[in-house]
């Protein structure tokens, strides 16, 4: 069985790393054009300097807490729009997304041992993004089968390099989250889905979470490992959960996590900002928490603005979860 799956059929709880981008832009100085992670692979020495500041002391809240880590390969937008452009090498697409694995990968076996990726203390998980912006709707008139052979080429190298597991982050319509996850099943790797929602709770593109949730297992016999929300605040979520609580809905049963920003602002407010707005770590981690006891939440970690700090207080305050708020919990196939 794959590990992944293995995992998420125990009473784990999942950490993930905080917002590695801005955390390299804005608390490290490193340029990152439109916000592409990966171009840090190719630097030794800020490639090291991040696994110091920032990546060890996650490793060591997620072995605090017990929790298993998620760990990023940078793949955020390691696809053909970022990495293909005029002038690239041939095969630059399936350089980079290998190099974020190995680049992972040597790192967790340095810090934590050879055996941490296989007893349940790490998982290689690929962090896919949208084909367009994380926080508008690039392509309104995409469709599904357009969204599979876009991502296709990238999930079929991850596959290739060993991940575990593939995460479509900050998803911003339906069409392409049930194409993100028809590639991820056509390459074999299991999948979490997790849209973005703005301050009302809604997808960029007006979808109810709710509804996505709904069509996306509809249009895929239930293929998602599970839901959750990245690149949010809490308070951006809460107000959803509870009305679907308060309403009965099925789909609450399929969603199981939260990836939370930094700070309250609005998507629109963020693209604005010229500073970073790291918000209150401790009131993170506590909010954060809240919703997991509410709602049973399996994966918890931070987004945009969030760093080493962040993830620990979260880590901290979600150790412990009892088993009525694991009933409440996300459904997993």
């Amino acid at each position: 069985m794959n590990a992944a799956i293995e995992a998420f059929r125990s009473e784990r709880t999942f950490l993930t790393p905080g917002g590695t981008e801005t955390f390299l832009m804005f608390q490290q100085g490193y340029a990152l054009p439109e916000m592409c992670g990966f171009h840090v692979l190719d630097d030794d020495a800020a490639w090291e300097r991040l696994a110091c500041e920032y990546f060890r002391p996650i490793f060591a809240a997620a072995r605090a807490s017990g929790h298993t880590l998620l760990l990023d390969t940078l793949a955020w937008r390691a696809h053909p729009d970022f990495v293909t452009r005029p002038g690239t090498p041939a095969g630059e697409l399936a350089r980079v997304n290998e190099l974020g694995v190995r680049r992972i990968r040597e790192l967790v076996e340095r810090e934590l041992g050879r055996d941490a990726t296989r007893d349940g203390t790490v998982l290689i998980t690929a962090d896919l993004g949208p084909r367009g912006d994380g926080y508008q709707v690039a392509d309104a008139g995409v469709t599904p089968e357009a969204a599979r052979d876009y991502h296709r080429a990238q999930i079929a190298v991850l596959a290739r390099a060993g991940v575990d597991l593939l995460i479509g982050y900050t998803m911003t319509t339906v069409a392409e989250s049930i194409g993100v996850t028809l590639a991820a099943r056509d390459a074999g790797l299991p999948i979490v889905v997790s849209p973005t929602v703005e301050t009302d709770g809604t997808l960029p593109d007006g979808t109810s979470l709710g509804e996505l949730i709904r069509r996306v297992d509809d249009a895929t016999g239930g293929t998602p490992l599970t839901y959750m929300v990245n690149c949010a605040h809490p308070t951006h979520l809460a107000p959803a959960l509870a009305r679907a609580r308060a309403a009965g809905e099925g789909w609450l049963a399929r969603f199981g996590g939260l990836r939370a920003n930094s700070s309250r602002k609005s998507h629109a407010e963020l693209d604005e900002s010229t500073e970073l707005d790291r918000g209150n770590p401790q009131e993170l981690g506590r909010e954060v928490a809240e919703l997991q006891r509410a709602y049973g939440l399996r994966i918890v970690g931070g987004c945009c603005g969030t760093d080493a700090e962040h993830v620990a207080e979260i880590a901290a305050a979600t150790r412990v979860v009892s088993a009525s708020a694991r009933s409440h919990g996300a459904a997993v196939v």
